[in-house]
């Protein structure tokens, strides 16, 4: 039986979205107020094992040594010119019928390995709690408890007995992985691997600047000596990728890394902090070379043997992180320090580009007209707002009869194409301009009209600027309560440069990704994918990289059909053609499910690091919508 989510709908598309989700906060910014509590910090002991059924996993505290908190230097700088491999899990299935509080063994010692060389090995689990802040571990047996992947926890609801039976900790995990579905309903996690899972916060200082996350550290039983860091889409926590790939990875014997970017510290909302004025996303891409440097170093502890491979892995800014992660660790091997990662699966991710790329005119400097012309996530989306029209506008290109047409939306085809979209996303595009809309029908009338396009313009200017809530008012995407349009689409159009100046450029290129990178990296992404347009964010990447870098180093495997996360191409969260209904459009048989192509991906990655096996050129991967394959081995590029 597949789990779905038991949020009504809408509630389900904030929690779904991949970008920054919305809900209000008293300082007037926005957020994802579904994201549940700050993760587990150290807790006591649940007790002895008694080798029966318990309500909670066995959990263990730690008191941080302040031991490994440093990592490497934060390199970036305002110029940028500068078949599976891990055994099979042992843990089994579940479906709906089956309650993690009901079922959970204990295991207080996390059980022996087979370690990377075969031999019985008991490893060090301590081991892995050092150089944390609030460390606590939670050993799962599979088998009833969900396992790593916490597949029981997608059925669990907070007045249900089972969920009541939990320990805190991990009520506070149900309410954090729930907050986030970004997987289609066709591949709900069903699994259950044994192992440990670490959580705690990671601090990193580096000239003075400090850099902190909260992590989770996966290890299965069956740990195939290789680890995957995984980026974090949007501005959400580190749990929100428990669904689309975290799975997929720990039954492959992967441990896996996956931290919050910083976001949502101490249970904050993770689009408020964008408003902090610090601009904290120009340490996305260092975070992942701390969590790299950390982990490598907890599991070579705790195991006895250093890591065998280390694959950066993130979806949509995920994605962007990966691609930063890469650069910057070619900049460590250029110091002379070992490479930190191995190689990396870019998927979807989001392009923020150089200096070199933006300065059309050759005259070595950028300008706020270069920079508000360049592929970025604000031009794009802010575009694709003034273009599809506040949905209440008499001039809207979003209504029902724009979107049946043939192509749809045909009045704004141009204009999106020239955002950077390609025509294959446009079944999506006035459900992205809307996707918030029907928050209104529940008192939050700010909403109205309020998509993903404006939204996501809105808060990452405000980062982008370093702005706070009030300064960021003056473009806010939000109605205001005399209904008149929200004022950004104002704001724009009487704007010179996009609204940039010359003292935003150095900011911008904080962000830059360069295009090189010194270990294989392969990206997917969908055509038909309605947030990153494939022109703007893909192609635009892979042209720096055929310009910059090494482009024998770098495959890019366009998925026809694919959208930008799974929920969405399921056709159900969200009301396509804006008639009220949400879901009935009947669009599930226009998109193609990404995750296995993303996942076939990741295979060829790891063939080509460990084998040498270079993966198959670039290409646009056909597929058919209608017959989704979602086994990824059987898929081949």
């Amino acid at each position: 039986m597949r789990l779905r989510s038991t949020l009504p709908p809408l509630l389900s598309l904030l929690a779904a979205c991949n970008e920054p989700t919305a809900t209000t906060t008293d300082s007037g910014t926005t957020g994802d107020g579904s994201t549940g509590p700050a993760p587990t910090t150290a807790s006591p002991t649940t007790g002895p094992d008694t080798g029966g059924t318990t309500e909670g996993p066995s959990t263990t505290a730690a008191t941080s040594t302040g031991a490994d908190t440093t990592g490497p230097g934060d390199t970036t700088t305002g110029d940028t010119t500068d078949d599976t491999t891990g055994p099979a899990s042992t843990g089994g299935t579940t479906d709906a019928s089956t309650t993690a509080a009901d079922t959970m063994a204990v295991d207080t010692t996390g059980g022996s390995s087979s370690g990377t060389g075969g031999e019985p090995f008991e490893p060090d689990l301590d081991a892995l709690l050092l150089g944390l802040q609030g460390p606590a571990r939670a050993d799962y047996l599979g088998g009833g408890d969900g396992g790593l992947e916490h597949s029981t926890y997608w059925a669990l609801t907070k007045d249900s007995d089972p969920y009541k039976k939990l320990p805190p900790d991990e009520q506070k995990k149900v309410d954090a992985i729930k907050a986030s579905v970004l997987h289609s309903a066709a591949l709900q996690p069903t699994s259950q691997t044994p192992g440990v899972e670490v959580t705690g916060t990671l601090s990193v200082e580096v000239d003075g600047v400090v850099r902190t996350q909260e992590i989770v550290l996966k290890v299965p039983t069956a740990y195939n000596g290789s680890l995957v860091v995984l980026g974090t889409p949007g501005t959400r926590s580190q749990w929100s990728s428990e669904g689309p790939i975290v799975p997929w990875l720990v039954t492959r014997g992967y441990a896996v890394v996956v931290g919050n970017k910083g976001m949502t510290n101490g249970g904050v909302d993770g689009n408020a902090t964008m408003f902090n004025k610090q601009h904290p996303s120009q340490h996305w891409g260092a975070m992942m070379l701390d969590m790299s440097e950390w982990a490598g170093a907890r599991l070579a502890a705790a195991y006895g043997e250093p890591v065998t491979a280390t694959y950066a892995v993130g979806l949509s800014n995920g994605g962007y992180q990966v691609r930063r992660a890469l650069e910057l660790d070619r900049l460590r091997t250029l110091e002379g320090l070992p490479p930190l990662f191995s190689g990396g699966l870019d998927w979807a991710g989001v392009y923020w580009p150089d200096a070199r790329v933006l300065d059309t005119d050759d005259d070595d400097q950028v300008s706020p007209a270069e920079l508000a012309a360049g592929d970025h996530l604000i031009r794009t989306n802010e575009h694709a707002a003034l273009t599809m029209g506040y949905a209440y506008d008499p001039q809207t290109q979003t209504t029902p009869a724009n979107f049946a047409a043939d192509p749809p939306y045909p009045g704004a085809q141009a204009a999106m194409q020239a955002a950077g979209f390609d025509p294959a996303s446009a079944v999506i595009w006035g459900a992205y301009n809307t996707a918030f809309d029907g928050l209104k029908n529940l008192g939050l009338t700010q909403f109205k009209g309020v998509g993903y396009y404006n939204f996501t313009g809105y808060v990452f200017r405000a980062e982008l600027m370093g702005h706070d809530a009030a300064q960021a008012a003056a473009y806010s995407c939000y109605t205001p309560p005399d209904d008149k349009p929200p004022p950004m689409y104002a704001w724009l159009a009487a704007q010179q440069d996009a609204g940039f100046t010359q003292a935003d450029v150095p900011w911008a290129l904080k962000n830059a990704t360069t295009g090189e990178f010194a270990a294989p990296l392969i990206s997917v992404h969908g055509d038909a994918d309605g947030l990153n347009g494939l022109k703007a964010h893909a192609l635009a990447y892979q042209s720096a990289v055929e310009q910059y870098g090494t482009p024998g180093l770098y495959r890019l495997f366009v998925i026809a059909h694919g959208g930008h996360i799974d929920t969405h191409s399921d056709g159900k969260a969200l009301d396509f053609d804006f008639d009220g209904l949400v879901g009935e459009e009947g669009v599930a048989d226009r998109f193609t499910i990404m995750q296995p192509y993303a996942e076939r991906a990741f295979l060829y990655l790891v063939d080509w690091v460990e084998n040498g096996a270079a993966p198959p050129a670039s290409k646009t991967v056909p597929t058919d919508p209608k017959n989704d394959i979602l086994d990824a081995s059987k898929l081949s590029f």
